[in-house]
């Protein structure tokens, strides 16, 4: 049964954390909401419920970082306070060692740690599967949504299209420029310049044809034609009088005034590929993938290579692994190295402890990504970088509270 000093303590802990957590958790959102949706949503590209779908799930998923730097923010706070209010020198007279006295927190801390070793191993990996889903197939299930007045669109494949206003569904003074791979495939280069009076994005089934196709009105057609450039091959075949003829005679080309073809029309269908889009979504990332897939990818990365998927690297899902569990032990880490900076700080105002634990955190927290960072560089060994952190604090904690525990 718990003693009157357990629940006080616990509770202090506990509300504290709590506050923390829903603090937090608010700014991170906010900030995922900024970073990711603010031009979507002065545009209006994304609907009203794709938006409340990513405010659901990016609130679970940032529990796993907000629930550890809640517990450190409610133990330096609540230690600083019974630092400085002389409360613990009155509980080690009374007989009570500082182990005994933090013997609460850390069961709370341990409880914390297996929550959130619930959420980076269940929770986590399935909301940022949907957040991804939400942003970016929402163009796909709605390409019309994809062209915004005044703005240029740059995520199509071969394609730069800008659309100098919006009336309903048709576009108003469209400007396409279409790209061109040269024969060796090393860089695109602008091949037909459209404009356009007006513009309808036809309907169609986008997942099936995987292009969209837009319906041109009053268009004036521009055809830039570039000098066929032989490969390494075909140079290499020539003889040396050849080579040269074709060097100068290229050279003049370029240098000379580009051949140029125009045309009008009233109206002209132009197919617009989106395997650029396809090919990003169908990129597996390991932030979305389940711990049994983790698994199954690092034996046998092939098994997930289906319905045109493209699983990361084997050192990005073991790494992805080995973060997931470390991190959970942060809680743990954390509380334990907040006691001791709480004590010594001696404190009780509330910014001061707000400093300490933005210090301790931005430093784990830069450590834990740093191997993230590297995970497609097994070099550099990030699976066991993503430990690090552990160790560290670890260590530091357990060496200051063997300190203050011989006072």
């Amino acid at each position: 049964m718990f003693r009157i000093f357990d629940r006080y303590l616990g509770r202090q802990v506990l509300v504290s954390t709590l506050f923390a957590v829903t603090v937090l958790s608010v700014v991170l959102v906010l900030g995922q909401i900024f970073k990711k949706l603010l031009d979507k949503l002065v545009d209006g590209t994304l609907p009203p419920e794709a938006i409340l779908k990513f405010i659901g799930y990016s609130f679970p998923s940032s529990l796993s970082f907000t629930v550890p730097w809640g517990i450190l923010t409610a133990v330096l706070l609540v230690f600083g306070r019974l630092s400085a209010d002389n409360e613990l020198i009155a509980m080690r007279m009374s007989g009570m060692s500082l182990r005994r006295i933090c013997a609460p927190v850390l069961v709370l801390a341990a409880l914390a740690a297996g929550l959130c070793l619930w959420i980076n191993l269940k929770v986590a990996p399935h909301a940022w599967a949907e957040i991804r889903k939400t942003t970016q197939q929402a163009v796909l299930n709605d390409p019309k949504a994809l062209f915004r007045p005044d703005t240029m669109v740059d995520q199509l494949t071969g394609f730069f299209i800008f659309a100098e206003s919006k009336e309903g569904e048709k576009l108003k003074n469209l400007q396409i420029i279409q790209l061109q791979p040269d024969r060796n495939n090393e860089r695109a280069r602008p091949s037909r310049f459209f404009f356009a009076k007006e513009a309808e994005v036809a309907d169609g089934n986008v997942f099936k044809t995987r292009e969209i196709r837009l319906d041109l009105f009053n268009v004036l057609t521009v055809g830039r034609n570039w000098p066929a450039e032989a490969n390494a091959d075909e140079l290499k075949a020539m003889s040396e009088e050849a080579r040269a003829a074709y060097i100068e005679q290229l050279r003049m080309e370029k240098e000379g005034m580009p051949e140029v073809n125009y045309a009008m029309t009233a109206q002209s269908p132009l197919a617009v590929s989106l395997n650029k889009m396809f090919q990003n979504s169908a990129k597996m990332r390991v932030e979305g993938m389940t711990m049994a897939q983790l698994v199954q990818g690092m034996e046998n990365p092939a098994e997930l290579a289906v319905d045109g998927s493209i699983p990361p690297s084997h050192s990005g899902m073991l790494t992805e692994f080995h973060r997931r569990i470390s991190f959970s032990f942060a809680c743990l880490v954390l509380a334990f190295v907040g006691i001791p900076f709480g004590i010594t700080a001696q404190r009780r105002e509330t910014s001061v402890g707000f400093v300490l634990s933005l210090a301790v955190g931005i430093s784990y927290f830069a450590l834990i990504m740093l191997g993230g960072l590297w995970q497609d560089s097994p070099d550099k060994y990030p699976h066991l970088w993503v430990w690090l952190p552990n160790v560290i604090f670890g260590v530091m904690g357990l060496v200051m509270f063997i300190r203050l525990q011989r006072r």
